[in-house]
């Protein structure tokens, strides 16, 4: 053990080197900083917006218009003179929306005709900000519409409630989960999985990526710098080797991990707004499906990154063993950055338990799958899953660890190289 820990010592030394560090405080710095801007932005969009208005029809169906803009927080401004001078007047005070209500408006709707408001996005540049907020304009004007049908179905049949004419069939969905019928939507129910599992598979794909690199990376500048040929020269276990350089790489990679989601979680939380992921969930919905995930299955899902890490570690030494030196070491550990990305995607797109066969016997033999199926397993009760995806780890890794100490055994660590496109001589 004593031996481990001053391999795993040596290994941290080695990777905690000012080059490795500054970057990645550089990035999560970086992604700090956009965060406090985007948050800035969305606290300008989010208070009261003003909008140029300009009534040509001066009516009491115009006055209801700005009376509704005006209760859903719009600071108007009322225009001078015509058009053009509207545009010109919005461009000069910095206001990004124009509304201009025709004149004759009110006539055209009491004789059941359609009318048209304008309304002019005034762009001296371009933010989402600002275009969200047209979207938001547009849909006051719906909601104005919505209001108006109903008057005019009063009017024409007061015996009749409006909605019942404007909705005369409405939906009522229902979710049917473990046995459990509960009211609600598909969308409700994916926004409970995604708002458990969201950083999970993040998570995952920056550590075992981080830690590929870091072994790779590591065991080619040894090979490059004839370190390596020194290190097997001492009576030392190379079991004990392998094992040292995959902890140091496993820990220094969650070091770089935990740097880079304190950062991205922060840039996320403002790209996101207040409401993040999960905050309007239905939390009797949760209860009544029993979609929560318990201290058990957390534990249960951190055993699975677990697993997963070792195997990424232990797969990642064993063709770290082909990298002849620091540059080559990327290209050595791309299968396994290939193995963990297309189940990333195929798990985000597809229920596996659906998917037909051929897609399934690809995903359940890549052993870096489960952490991304074991959520979601353990959330719908699916524990024989989670079962054979342990084992399936577990036994992967003790191959892969094996067959590495095997090779630190012999000369082929100081002699296999990285060829593409050219014979091995």
């Amino acid at each position: 053990m004593k031996v481990i820990v001053n391999l795993l010592g040596k290994e941290v030394r080695e990777l905690l080197t000012r080059q490795m560090l500054v970057p990645l405080v550089a990035i999560a710095l970086l992604f700090a900083v956009i965060g406090k801007l985007v948050r800035s932005e969305q606290a300008k969009g989010s208070g009261p917006h003003q909008v140029v208005i300009a009534d040509y029809d001066r009516s009491a169906l115009s006055q209801r218009i700005k009376w509704f803009l005006e209760s859903e927080h719009l600071v108007l401004t009322e225009a001078q003179g015509d058009r053009e001078a509207t545009l010109k007047q919005a461009k000069d005070e910095g206001v990004n929306w124009v509304i201009v209500i025709p004149k004759g408006l009110e006539k055209s709707i009491e004789v059941m005709e359609t009318g048209e408001v304008e309304i002019y996005g005034v762009f001296q540049g371009f933010s989402i900000t600002q275009t969200m907020k047209g979207v938001e304009i547009k849909q006051l004007i719906t909601a104005l519409n919505n209001q108006l049908a109903q008057d005019h179905l009063a009017k024409v049949s007061p015996a009749v409630k409006p909605k019942n004419l404007l909705l005369p069939l409405r939906p009522k969905q229902f979710v049917v989960v473990k046995d459990q019928v509960v009211a609600g939507t598909p969308e409700m129910l994916s926004e409970i999985v995604m708002s458990q599992t969201f950083m999970i598979p993040m998570v995952l794909m920056l550590v075992i990526i981080y830690a590929s690199q870091m072994i790779a990376a590591s065991i080619g500048q040894e090979k490059e710098n004839k370190t390596l040929e020194t290190l097997l020269t001492v009576p030392i276990d190379r079991l004990s080797i392998v094992l040292g350089k995959m902890l140091g790489a496993g820990l220094f990679s969650l070091i770089i991990t935990g740097v880079f989601m304190l950062g991205f979680s922060y840039y996320m939380g403002a790209v996101m707004g207040e409401q993040s992921i999960g905050t309007n969930i239905d939390s009797q919905m949760v209860n009544e499906l029993g979609l929560g995930i318990t201290l058990q299955g957390y534990i249960l899902v951190g055993f699975a990154l677990f697993l997963a890490v070792v195997c990424a570690l232990s797969l990642a030494t064993l063709l770290s063993v082909f990298a002849d030196d620091a540059k080559s070491a990327h290209t050595a550990v791309m299968p396994v950055i290939f193995l963990v990305m297309l189940p990333f995607f195929l798990t985000m797109f597809f229920d596996i338990t659906t998917a037909s066969l051929p897609v399934r016997i690809l995903v359940y033999a890549i052993p870096f799958s489960y952490p991304f199926l074991v959520p979601k397993a353990v959330m719908f009760g699916n524990y024989s899953i989670v079962g054979f995806g342990f084992l399936y780890m577990a036994l992967f890794a003790g191959i892969m660890i094996f067959l590495a100490a095997r090779v630190f055994a012999t000369d082929r660590i100081l002699t296999a190289k990285l060829r593409l496109g050219k014979k091995q001589s």
